[in-house]
């Protein structure tokens, strides 16, 4: 009697060892395999873009990363996933895009492994950008320290990085023909592909360079998820928006441009994120993700 109950007790034992190690591995495969996109939020009232790409196997891509104001943000971000960069993506040289990129590329306790950038001529910017030459001129000093030079990879057109299970194809370079928005049309402009899903990030792309995607790489520009170009207004063409068809838009928009208010109430202003915002209405996009509403993470397969 003694024996059988002992039996029947291991054997209970055994079958819930049994279902709490089998839910357990369950459990931790659904983790398995889900890539992650994080949208960062304005830590100022400024307008900034900064998101962050964690692989299936937590290798971490950084597109751009906001203003000096960000940096923090961006740092704890960076630490929670790891602490070391494996891809840095430089859009172009804003201060609302790489502002927070000229303060942590030193930091010691942040590994940076390669940084990919499409920069034109330092001496383009002085006559292109004059008003932005200090911030310029800041990013070119960094970028020519030995430690950072190493690091730095100048991307060219159709070149794929590949990174994990993530591959990043380069659909855009710098256009230095471009001087009118002269800043904002030197985009560099990402595809990533997880196999599954799909992401464009336009940075501040423009009419012009828009017209040229719709030239070169129409046929590539079709993604289950954008990021809208120069902050949801004044950026990318409807056209281009209608070629690319998402079915998620990532807006890295602060609450006073999605709401184009100038201080007076919506609408106050003369931005155009109304006008866009109708364009996504009309493509009938699923989810709208803005950056007014603080950090935010998607997963992906």
């Amino acid at each position: 009697m003694k024996k059988t109950f002992k039996k029947s007790v291991i054997f209970g034992i055994a079958v819930v060892l049994f279902i709490s190690i089998t839910i357990g591995i369950l459990l931790f495969n659904t983790n398995i395999g889900d890539n992650k996109i994080i949208q960062l939020s304005a830590q100022s009232s400024r307008q900034m873009m900064g998101y962050i790409i964690i692989t299936k196997n937590n290798n971490l891509i950084v597109i751009d990363g906001g203003t000096t104001e960000d940096t923090e943000n961006l740092v704890k971000q960076i630490k929670n996933n790891g602490g070391q960069v494996d891809a840095w993506f430089l859009t172009h040289i804003h201060d609302d895009h790489v502002g927070a990129f000229t303060e942590i590329i030193n930091n010691e306790s942040i590994n940076v492994k390669k940084i990919y950038v499409s920069i034109n001529e330092f001496q383009w910017y002085e006559e292109n950008e004059p008003t932005r030459i200090e911030f310029t001129n800041k990013v070119f000093d960094l970028l020519s320290e030995e430690n950072i030079k190493q690091k730095i990879e100048e991307v060219f057109l159709n070149q794929i990085i590949t990174i994990d299970n993530i591959k990043a194809e380069i659909l855009g370079i710098k256009n230095p023909e471009i001087t009118q928005n002269a800043g904002n049309e030197q985009s560099m402009v990402i595809k990533f592909d997880s196999g599954k899903t799909t992401f464009l990030v336009l940075g501040d792309t423009g009419e012009n360079s828009s017209k040229k995607l719709l030239e070169k790489q129409k046929d590539k520009l079709k993604s289950n998820i954008v990021q809208m170009a120069h902050h949801g207004q004044a950026g990318a063409t409807e056209e281009l928006y209608n070629e690319i068809k998402p079915n998620i838009c990532l807006w890295p928009t602060p609450e006073w441009l999605w709401n184009n208010d100038a201080g007076q109430g919506e609408n106050s202003g003369e931005w155009k994120t109304f006008e866009t915002r109708n364009w996504m209405k009309e493509l009938k996009v699923n989810k709208n993700y803005v950056s007014k509403d603080g950090d935010l993470t998607i997963k992906i397969k």
